[in-house]
């Protein structure tokens, strides 16, 4: 008899490709580059992304003209960008080695973009789904089991400095796969809100939500257990932006989605206009009530906030991480609830004009490509990715960087 040996073939382009994702999660203001002790994981996060592209770069076999195209493109970011480094740093002089990171993050993305095939852009946007999804899955196990119900109990307590003064914050964790660091008031009742491994809710909601718009849009066949998973953990957010965000995905899918059926077809073009109705009015309601509350008053300040932050300084900014240039302008009803909430006031009191543009010139060149090809679907994942990247401060992380680029 032939003994059988199960062999498990490997694909080098595919191990980056998740070692990539995995780096690109957890960097997305997870409670990990958060927490004093661990002061050193954002250096290693950095060395996990260029280790990840070279790894998927060398991996590569003949590359095309639109690589050389890419290596030029990265090379005229880096001259731009630096631009942008020595007048930071002759005006201001504020963390150097934040804006080198920044830079270096930027730039690498950039090029990896350019290199990877499209078949392993859309590998990386399922890899990121996938990881998350265990994310939500435990979560909501933690939350549901811990937070609402108290069967598990915390198994400690972690400090974090994930507030912008940089004050240490005790939160309880549950064995570091799950941390509690917001609670909602729901009808008098204190619920803690699932944040899962990110620093707040907000952010889990936003990471729960690009998971649902891959799934949505960027797959051929959509997993509606997937669906239902990734809604359950937007639910238990309890974050208004997430709500809006699914209700208008789900909306645009349904619309988007072809049906050969007359009767079915006549009856989309029936309702279709009573519901859009209905959903522009609950939306509407949602965020009426979100701007009545503490929390809503909050996100409008962060734009009157920084909007004059930046008029100080319009084209170049006043100064990379420079928050001190908002926190004079927040209201002083805000008490210590000085967490900013959006990029794009961030990127313009930061950077100013001169720091957008390469957001802007990314989205605007992506989106015309993608009229062009008549990609609904694309376009679809590409709006809903801007609407929630304007209302959660993911300004510099590598998944924003990432996700601008691969549609260049």
């Amino acid at each position: 008899m032939h003994e059988r040996k199960l062999v498990i073939k490997v694909s080098v382009p595919v191990v980056a490709i998740y070692l990539l994702a995995m780096t690109f999660v957890i960097e997305m203001r997870s409670v990990w580059t958060s927490i004093p002790r661990l002061s050193r994981i954002n250096d290693l996060l950095v060395i996990m992304l260029v280790g990840g592209a070279l790894l998927y770069v060398l991996s590569r076999k003949n590359y095309h003209g639109h690589f050389l195209n890419g290596i030029i493109t990265t090379a005229a970011l880096c001259g731009y960008m630096f631009i942008y480094y020595f007048y930071d740093q002759y005006i201001y002089g504020l963390y150097p080695r934040l804006v080198m990171r920044t830079i270096l993050r930027m730039c690498v993305i950039c090029l990896l973009c350019f290199a990877m095939r499209e078949e392993h852009k859309q590998k990386m946007f399922e890899a990121i789904e996938n990881i998350v999804l265990i994310i939500a899955v435990v979560s909501l196990a933690f939350w549901f089991s811990g937070s609402l119900l108290g069967i598990i109990k915390p198994s400690g307590v972690e400090y974090t400095t994930w507030t912008i003064s940089g004050t240490e914050v005790a939160i309880n964790k549950y064995y570091n796969l799950y941390f509690e660091t917001q609670i909602q008031n729901f009808f008098g009742l204190k619920i803690v809100r699932n944040s899962a491994i990110f620093t707040e809710s907000p952010m889990s909601s936003f990471m729960f939500c690009y998971a649902l718009l891959v799934e949505l849009f960027k797959k051929k066949h959509t997993d509606y257990k997937k669906v239902g998973l990734l809604l359950l953990a937007v639910l238990s957010s309890f974050s208004t932006t997430g709500y809006v965000i699914v209700i208008a995905a789900l909306f645009i899918k349904y619309m988007l989605t072809q049906t050969h059926n007359r009767v079915a077809a006549v009856l989309r073009m029936a309702v279709v206009p009573v519901v859009l109705i209905g959903l522009v009015l609950f939306i509407e309601q949602l965020l009426e009530n979100k701007f009545e509350s503490s929390s809503g008053s909050v996100r409008l300040d962060d734009f009157v906030a920084g909007f004059n932050a930046w008029m100080d300084h319009p084209i170049m900014g006043n100064g990379y991480s420079n928050s001190a240039a908002i926190l004079q302008y927040m209201s002083t009803n805000r008490m210590n609830n000085t967490g900013f909430s959006n990029s794009l006031m961030q990127i313009l009191s930061y950077g100013g004009l001169y720091l957008l543009a390469p957001y802007v010139g990314a989205a605007a060149y992506g989106i015309y490509k993608i009229v062009r090809r008549r990609d609904w679907n694309e376009l679809a994942f590409v709006v809903i990715f801007l609407v929630m990247f304007v209302f959660t401060v993911t300004s510099f992380q590598m998944l924003s960087f990432f996700t601008f680029f691969s549609i260049v």
